[in-house]
């Protein structure tokens, strides 16, 4: 509507349900608080205890609150945090408000009915903080019938009243769907012939077409004057006085109606895709130039992989071009040595290749060796989760190759919380903290001393029972058995939680107190 600017929030602590007020001036919000307490007590039988808002001069009614016994709790001055609720439910509700309109490529002179819809839409979705109730089913203490819900700005055509309609006129008239009418058993829509705001009962839907993403519907709208749509109050007002103008022009297209009250003329439709289609042939070609192309003279320098890689899914990769002119030649050294091999990205690649069978094997013994599984049968009603390989090629600094590493991960996203596994917290050093310890080592003059564990993970046991499908290329006469492990290996959820309990526990046990982690002094 024509002067509404801004809109009032209020979000039930406990149900998490939201109650949203068009204004045209802040100071609205003073009565649409007098009259929100007066109808929780009326509606729901409560009394409102606390209400927390801003520091806001609108909700300076120290007065009103004092004599309802309500408690006035504000935040801080730029700690929008200690209202933290509010503030989240603004942003979920703008970000919606805003997906809505660009989908329907309606104007903002539609966000009062959108973001009012938006709340609407809120209030029916679960929410992981009230046990994934809604906030509606919360407060009512009963479902939303969602058969109510439409897509907000699409077509639909509403019937018209009987009343100044002559047999020859359309039964029905095409408009957008924007809202639900409060307390009306009807539907909010906006008239494409008349430009007027009606609510009606009987209306058929085309949710999957937007009128509006026409550009002469789009340029139809905001050359309305505020005369014209000044009519949206109507919306606001009581169920009399509403227009049905019938546009002249339209009767010749849809006379051929039928008395059949539930077919829809789709003559607006039909012109919409016309007149796509009519700015689409009008649109010119962009043009191609026909000058010949060649490689610039300063990118000579410039060379793709050194290996002749035939399959490219990249059309124009940005890591196959690759510039040596500035390059040191021992530094360029290392960027070809690390250039001249590849890692392959799956188990039937590496297996054609006899180092990376081997850097397998290595793998494999050295989990057997460490107790990671023990080899059973798959238990009745256990979960079993999956794995695979990761290659690695290992570098020397002076970029000569060392190994060939291949390392088996699990597939922890297919991990189900509770089942495989509980907690997954572990702590972390920050970058202040070792900037801390080095720093009270230089002024102590303290010796320090850096060490890596090889395979840091897999020392860590499990507490939960956790089933891993055979690994591939793992060498067993049954296929039906699975890998019960005992200890973590890299993927799982909680890996790095158990690795660092048994590091604690073992620094502990050697008189440390509170031991870093990530960092040991010695």
């Amino acid at each position: 509507m024509i002067g509404d600017k801004y809109f009032l929030t209020i979000v039930d602590d406990h149900s998490r349900f939201t109650w949203l007020y068009i204004m045209k001036n802040k100071a609205e919000a003073r009565v649409h608080l007098v009259n929100f307490v007066a109808m929780i007590k009326n509606q729901f039988q409560k009394r409102i205890k606390v209400i927390r808002t801003d520091n806001g001069l609108e909700f300076n009614m120290i007065q009103f609150f004092n004599t309802k016994g309500i408690i006035h709790q504000t935040s801080c001055v730029e700690t929008p945090e200690q209202n933290g609720l509010l503030d989240r439910k603004h942003q979920h509700i703008l970000n919606v408000t805003r997906a809505l309109l660009f989908q329907s490529k309606l104007t903002q002179n539609f966000w009062n009915f959108d973001v009012q819809y938006v709340v609407t839409l809120i209030n029916c979705l679960p929410t992981p903080f009230i046990k994934n109730f809604t906030p509606f089913e919360i407060l009512y203490e009963h479902p939303f019938d969602m058969k109510q819900l439409h897509i907000f700005g699409c077509l639909c055509y509403a019937f018209t009243i009987t009343a100044n309609r002559t047999k020859l006129d359309p039964k029905t008239k095409p408009g957008l769907f924007l809202n639900l009418k409060p307390n009306v058993k009807g539907y909010v829509i906006y008239d494409l012939s008349s430009h007027c705001i009606h609510v009606s009962r009987n209306v058929i839907f085309y949710e999957e077409q937007f009128p509006f993403k026409t550009k002469q519907l789009q340029k139809n709208l905001t050359s309305m004057n505020n005369s014209t749509f000044e009519q949206t109050n109507n919306y606001v007002s009581n169920l009399v006085d509403f227009q049905y103008d019938v546009l002249k022009d339209d009767c010749n297209s849809e006379n051929n109606t039928t008395q059949n009250t539930n077919h829809i003329d789709t003559q607006d439709e039909i012109k919409i895709n016309n007149n796509e289609q009519d700015s689409n042939l009008e649109r010119p070609l962009p043009k191609r130039s026909t000058w010949p192309k060649s490689i610039p003279t300063y990118l000579q320098d410039f060379h793709t992989s050194l290996l002749t890689k035939t399959e490219k899914k990249t059309r124009y990769p940005i890591d196959v071009y690759v510039s040596l002119a500035r390059l040191s030649p021992s530094f360029k050294q290392v960027v070809c040595s690390i250039d001249s091999h590849e890692e392959p990205e799956s188990y039937e690649v590496a297996s054609q290749h006899e180092n990376w069978q081997k850097a397998i094997v290595e793998e494999l013994k050295a989990l057997e060796q460490n107790g990671t599984w023990t080899m059973t049968l798959i238990p009745k009603g256990k979960h079993v989760i999956g794995c695979k390989w990761v290659y690695k090629v290992k570098y020397r600094v002076d970029g000569s190759l060392e190994r060939y590493k291949a390392r088996l991960v699990a597939k922890g996203y297919t991990q189900k919380k509770g089942l495989d596994y509980l907690h997954t917290f572990s702590l972390v050093a920050k970058i202040t903290t070792i900037r801390l310890l080095l720093s009270l080592a230089f002024i102590h003059n303290w010796y320090l001393k850096q060490l890596d564990v090889k395979n840091a993970f897999l020392h860590g046991n499990l507490d939960e029972e956790v089933y891993m499908q055979l690994p591939p290329g793992f060498s067993h006469h049954d296929r039906s058995h699975v890998c019960h492990l005992h200890k973590s290996l890299y993927g799982l959820h909680q890996a790095s939680r158990q690795w660092y309990s048994k590091l604690s526990d073992f620094l502990c046990s050697h008189g440390y107190t509170n031991p870093l982690p990530i960092i040991l002094c010695i």
